[in-house]
């Protein structure tokens, strides 16, 4: 008897010991797929990413064309506004290379028009951060400073009365500009 008794001890043990193996086994089963499943996802994600990053570094940049002093006239004269080419001074803080770019300079009504073309807006912050660095401690003579994408153009002179609507009239121009720069 005393060995039953211990058989019977002995049985439901394992029996005990077989049915808490099959829970383990069945929760490591389910771990293991949901691991599975993370570092698939992971690995889609990752993918996702890398192909979206380069993709956008096949982004085309539209070049935009450097106009000539002949044809920034003609558009202006479309507005009425009439310029004459002028030669570049290198003592005019106006006139220096900003950001590697050389300006074209014009006169209009008597006052200097000076106009920069850059390759895009990056840019043209980079050539206005520059001429503010240069003219920080400087006192300017009275101007006026348009800027708009890529161009950065300064009316040097006084506003006087018909300022406003000279101001205007360039405004106009700017776009007519920039569209002519992307043809």
């Amino acid at each position: 008897m005393g060995l039953q008794a211990n058989a019977d001890v002995i049985l439901p043990k394992r029996m005990h010991s077989k049915n808490g193996t099959s829970k383990n086994t069945g929760t490591l089963a389910l771990i293991t797929s949901v691991k599975r499943i993370v570092i698939l996802l992971m690995l889609l994600v990752i993918g996702i990413l890398v192909t979206g990053c380069s993709q956008s570094n096949n982004v085309t940049v539209k070049e935009l064309r450097e106009l000539g002093a002949d044809e920034i006239a003609v558009v202006f004269a479309e507005q009425g506004l009439d310029l004459c080419s002028s030669e570049v001074r290198a003592e005019s803080v106006f006139h220096r290379e900003l950001n590697g770019r050389e300006p074209l300079v014009f006169l209009l009504d008597g006052e200097e028009l000076v106009i920069y073309q850059f390759a895009g807006d990056g840019e043209r912050e980079a050539g206005w951060a520059d001429f503010e660095n240069r003219t920080a401690t400087a006192e300017l003579v009275q101007h006026k400073v348009f800027q708009e994408q890529s161009l950065l153009i300064f009316y040097i002179g006084d506003e006087g009365k018909s300022g406003r609507v000279l101001f205007r009239q360039i405004e106009q121009v700017i776009p007519e500009l920039l569209e002519l720069r992307e043809r």
